[in-house]
């Protein structure tokens, strides 16, 4: 059924268009368990030992509450705004933030998708038949993954119901052998091993060192959790949206604590690094033998490409949104005849073609682009988590027999704010520079909206841009002199 994005919540789509319940649940699971999971053992023991883990997942952990609550409140508060990220930025902040908030969030998605082909191809190059994929980023590699995600691109433009169906299915088929390795995992944890090299010693850093290289990687897995209210406009009931970001968090949490912390009592942290990605495999391969390791890869391969559907569309609706609110030229927000957004698909979708030749020239890894997309999706969350902040100060969506709750809803988007601002401080100065060029590039975008209007930038627009601009240029010098490296 052909289904078009309402321009407001007033304008009606069928009702079978829309997306229940469950749909939104495992849209938010299927979004942020995709390659991370598989994925999570070899990025997490890499720079940290267990007590490190530990500390970075209770920080995280925490972090994630807050935000998850942050997401749930505006949408319950808030009902007038129907798309998310970019709606509570514009409404907080203006125009020029909602476009950075959509076009920062959707080209992270999009960069997001590169690092989901790069372990797709590296989970196959784990096949005799097909090693010459090696890590996910030699040239075969990169020309069969280009192949693969413009097929995913045309799939999505006919109608985001197909691709939320086909979501529906691969969460529930990936799901499973996490929850089979998860058990085996019970079965043959070692306190013995787990204990080994506990404090982290081996790696020569602080406690405090060491949990902060497992934040981005950890965040990472959790991205994915705002895709509710992203959907929003799409959801046949407003409180299905809160609803299922918080039955979204639990799983999520459940699932990628489980596969952390239980794999330490496995294998020790110092071989878990030196597993071939999807590190899961190996671990996996330890237990019950090769086929074990087979299982994982072939299962990966289904939960990614699963996953990839969901964030392409997703990416594209973020930026499309920005086009369809007046915070960008309109021509994002057009749609084709099956009510896809078309022109930000093409857009995103070169994003990521292009970080896929990047990765192929630089042999920029999974990890390093990971890295990079999490910090793009950093500034939207602080956007938010600050207007969520600004509503409970001046009482926003607090009036009257609403005011319940008030103090406890601004105290936790407060502690959102800085567990953002500490996510940008653990990502470091080189990602925040790096995502500058990604914006940089979107601004003639916001430019053009604001002359289709008839508008002139203000003093702030400029300022802000200018700011963009030259935190950009210092990214580039960067990566052009060798002091930056993706």
């Amino acid at each position: 059924m052909t289904l078009h994005i309402p321009a407001t919540r007033s304008t009606t789509t069928a009702n079978d268009s829309k997306v229940g319940l469950f749909g939104l649940t495992a849209l938010i699971v299927g979004s942020a368990i995709g390659s991370g999971i598989f994925a999570l053992p070899a990025t997490l023991t890499g720079g940290a030992g267990s007590l490190g883990i530990l500390c970075g997942w209770t920080i995280v952990a925490l972090g994630m509450l807050s935000l998850v609550s942050v997401y749930r409140n505006l949408t319950l508060r808030q009902p007038e705004i129907d798309d998310g990220i970019y709606g509570w930025s514009k409404s907080g902040f203006g125009h020029l933030a909602g476009f950075i908030g959509a076009y920062g969030h959707g080209a992270g998605d999009a960069i997001g998708n590169a690092s989901y082909l790069v372990v797709i191809f590296s989970a196959l190059g784990a096949f005799g038949a097909f090693s010459y994929f090696g890590e996910g980023t030699t040239w075969p590699a990169i020309i069969a993954a280009s192949v693969l995600l413009w097929i995913i691109n045309g799939l999505v433009l006919r109608g985001v119901k197909t691709s939320t169906t086909v979501n529906n299915v691969a969460t529930v088929a990936k799901v499973v052998p996490i929850v089979l390795f998860i058990g085996l995992a019970l079965y043959h944890f070692d306190s013995r091993t787990f204990m080994t090299d506990f404090h982290g010693s081996s790696h020569g850093t602080s406690l405090f060192a060491q949990s902060k290289t497992v934040l981005l990687a950890a965040m990472w897995t959790l991205i994915g959790l705002e895709s509710g209210t992203i959907y929003a406009t799409r959801a046949r009931n407003l409180s299905d949206v809160a609803k299922a970001s918080t039955l979204g968090a639990i799983i999520v949490s459940v699932l990628l604590i489980g596969t952390s912390i239980l794999a330490l009592g496995i294998m020790p942290a110092a071989q878990i690094t030196r597993l071939h990605q999807p590190s899961m495999a190996g671990l996996m391969a330890a237990m019950v033998g090769p086929w074990g390791g087979r299982l994982i890869d072939i299962c990966l391969i289904i939960s990614v490409v699963g996953a990839l559907i969901a964030w392409v569309a997703l990416s594209a609706e973020e930026v499309m949104l920005a086009g369809r609110g007046d915070s960008a030229t309109r021509w994002l927000g057009r749609l084709n005849r099956n009510g896809a957004p078309r022109n930000a698909m093409w857009l995103t979708t070169g994003i990521t073609q292009a970080m896929m030749l990047i990765a192929g020239l630089s042999h920029a890894g999974y990890l390093a682009l990971l890295a990079f997309s999490t910090s793009l999706a950093l500034i939207p969350y602080l956007l938010s988590s600050m207007y969520a902040f600004k509503c409970g100060l001046i009482g926003k969506g607090y009036q009257g027999a609403q005011a319940k709750g008030r103090t406890w809803e601004t105290a936790l988007a407060g502690f959102a704010i800085c567990f953002v601002l500490f996510m940008l401080y653990g990502a470091g100065l080189k990602y925040v520079l790096l995502a500058a060029v990604v914006w940089m590039i979107g601004l003639p975008l916001f430019i053009i909206g604001k002359h289709e209007k008839r508008q002139a930038m203000t003093g702030v627009e400029w300022l802000i841009c200018l700011a963009v601009v030259g935190m950009a240029l210092a990214g580039l010098i960067g990566l052009w002199t060798g002091h930056l490296v993706l």
